[in-house]
């Protein structure tokens, strides 16, 4: 273990906060993906805050700080206690830090698990619609849709009523997609639609996550996962549409950026401006634009983990090494 972890560790133990921030600035421009950083990040900083929280001993400093790094991304809170401390005391901090600071300071996102614990409204039958209206003698317009279908006979086996089998792709437009990141990718593997639990170990961050992350870790998938030729995962590639502006739909968003960087792992979000490029050909133009972000998750070296030629049968081995050479 390097001996900036180790001081790192040290500064946390004696409640040094802001050394050990500063420290921890450092060390992520020399490592900005180390798991190690989680036992420090995840489990030993909020116990520490927490008590400093607690005492109201935290400089303004170090609260501004705190405050960048979460917004900044650079470090993670998943506990909304420590993120409504931080927005309890910011104006404060800031007032303190830089007294010509534009004030309210924007709050950090916290995770509302009402709206998912809320029943939707039950649909109002027609005789409650009537009773609201009040007015049991209005005429309502009726208008009457003819729909015309047009029906060819065609080749049918009694065996596709019994598949039950279905595309990795969802739509179209997902195929098309993946067609793309393969043509972009050759060197890699791309598999669709793979859930976060395949390839994040949930188990070993579930002791540190809340109970609506670790249900969503369970439960999300990824649109396209790169891996290398051994199966080893490499980034994620997600495919945002406007489907994603809703805060609901922000939400989930965030908490997957938040896992695949708990995991050490890029996750890049790719959105077409226009709507109607569902082509391989235009998603490929538009993973051409972010050249500068995809080449950087190319791995360098593709060692594989084969030590060996080939495959033989256990029988033709054994023969083979008992006879003795003329």
């Amino acid at each position: 273990m390097s001996t900036s972890f180790e001081t790192m560790r040290e500064q946390l133990e004696s409640c040094d906060v802001s050394g050990f921030l500063a420290a921890y600035v450092e060390y992520r421009i020399k490592q900005p993906s180390d798991p190690k950083m989680l036992s420090l990040t995840q489990k030993i900083l909020p116990a520490v805050l927490r008590r400093e929280f607690a005492a109201n001993t935290l400089e303004a400093t170090t609260v501004v700080q705190l405050w960048h790094m979460v917004r900044g991304g650079s470090l993670i809170f998943i506990d909304n206690d420590l993120l409504e401390a931080i927005n309890l005391r910011i104006d404060a901090a800031l007032r303190t830090v830089d007294p010509a600071a534009v004030l309210p300071a924007p709050r950090l996102p916290i995770f509302d698990e009402s709206n998912r614990l809320r029943t939707p409204a039950k649909p109002e039958n027609e005789a409650d619609v009537v009773a609201k209206q009040g007015n049991h003698d209005s005429i309502v317009e009726m208008k009457r849709v003819a729909i015309v279908s047009q029906f060819t006979l065609g080749i049918w086996s009694m065996a596709d009523a019994f598949d039950f089998r279905k595309n990795l792709c969802a739509s179209n437009q997902e195929w098309e997609f993946l067609q793309a990141v393969r043509q972009y990718f050759p060197s890699m593997r791309a598999y669709p639609n793979l859930p976060l639990r395949n390839f994040i170990d949930i188990d070993k961050l579930e002791v540190r996550l809340p109970f609506r992350v670790r249900n969503y870790a369970w439960a999300a998938q990824v649109d396209v996962l790169l891996c290398t030729e051994d199966e080893d995962p490499v980034a994620g590639i997600e495919l945002d549409s406007v489907h994603h502006d809703s805060d609901e739909a922000a939400e989930r968003d965030q908490l997957k950026n938040q896992l695949f960087q708990l995991a050490g792992l890029p996750l890049v979000r790719i959105r077409a401006s226009d709507a109607k490029s569902v082509r391989a050909e235009d998603f490929y133009d538009l993973l051409q634009s972010e050249a500068d972000e995809l080449d950087k998750l190319r791995p360098r070296r593709l060692r594989p983990r084969r030590n060996h030629e080939s495959l033989v049968p256990a029988e033709a081995y054994a023969a083979n090494s008992s006879a003795q050479p003329y």
